[in-house]
């Protein structure tokens, strides 16, 4: 599994096509604004986003799982096999 992080919308859709179905997405910074598509959240990927990022910016999201801590982040970097940072 790899662990994709986007810190900007822009940088998700367009790289939205290394991302394979087994692979993780955490939204960081603006990036949690990809959660306004409320399409994103039915995709086959686990989806997380910092929890920090979307209270800084007013978001909230109706499924708790998807808001994540610092610890849940590290955990996923532990977890996956290779990490890839989208800017």
């Amino acid at each position: 599994m790899i662990l994709h992080t986007f810190n900007k919308p822009e940088a998700l859709l367009k790289n939205w096509q290394f991302v394979l179905p087994q692979d993780t997405i955490l939204l960081i910074e603006d990036g949690v604004y990809s959660l306004l598509d409320e399409n994103l959240l039915k995709e086959k990927n686990d989806i997380f986003a910092l929890g920090i990022d979307l209270a800084a910016r007013g978001i909230k999201v109706a499924q708790p799982e998807v808001s994540i801590t610092y610890g849940k982040f590290v955990s996923l970097c532990a977890e996956a096999e290779q990490i890839s940072n989208w800017f």
